[in-house]
């Protein structure tokens, strides 16, 4: 009896250890649980998207159609916009971009669209997409955006028939404001990707 009474002290000593090692052990996994999910914050506060840079429902169209001439390329109607651009500036329509997104907008494709038919029409003519970014956020950063921007206009263009060939892209980020200033007014305006006529045949 008096050996029952010695080993039940040990027994409920022992059991306290292993539960309050248990318990210890439960609150490092709480904390390692904590880290991983600060650095899954981490990650996810990267505001560029990796997917895809247009959206899915993008589909080639009959690039084709009753084409006028008029001057030094072909028009999509008589006199329209985008080809007196093209013969005064050497530029086709502008895109621009949401803050820090570099996927097509909606507002943006049928600009985007007309650019594309555009150059179907106009087969001999080669552009440079050049990518841009608001002033705002690190050079290297934006550098990065901007250069997302050209390649997820090209390939929209790509995706609407328009060889790889006749397309080149360049990331300008912060460089080359369209418009000064430091208000959303003049950021809208500096967010974009602008074509410009490299070669004509």
């Amino acid at each position: 009896m008096k050996r029952l009474f010695a080993i039940i002290p040990m027994l409920v000593l022992s059991g306290t250890l292993i539960y309050g090692c248990g318990g210890k052990k439960a609150v490092n996994d709480d904390i390692s649980g904590k880290a991983a999910g600060e650095e899954a914050d981490k990650d996810s506060a990267v505001v560029v998207p990796e997917g895809g840079p247009v959206g899915e429902a993008v589909t080639s169209e009959d690039l084709g159609g009753s084409a006028k001439t008029g001057g030094k390329y072909v028009s999509l109607t008589p006199g329209d916009t985008l080809t007196v651009q093209a013969e005064k500036e050497g530029r086709l329509y502008t895109i621009y971009f949401d803050y820090d997104m570099y996927s097509v907008r909606d507002a943006d494709k049928d600009h985007l669209s007309n650019n594309a038919k555009w150059l179907s029409l106009n087969s001999g003519v080669a552009v440079r997409i050049e990518g841009h970014a608001d002033e705002r956020g690190e050079t290297e950063y934006n550098l990065a955006l901007a250069d997302k921007r050209a390649r997820s206009v090209k390939k929209f263009l790509e995706d609407m028939g328009v060889k790889t060939e006749r397309l080149d892209s360049i990331s300008f980020g912060e460089e080359k404001p369209a418009v000064s200033g430091h208000d959303e007014d003049a950021w809208a305006k500096n967010r974009r990707a602008e074509f410009v006529i490299t070669r004509t045949n």
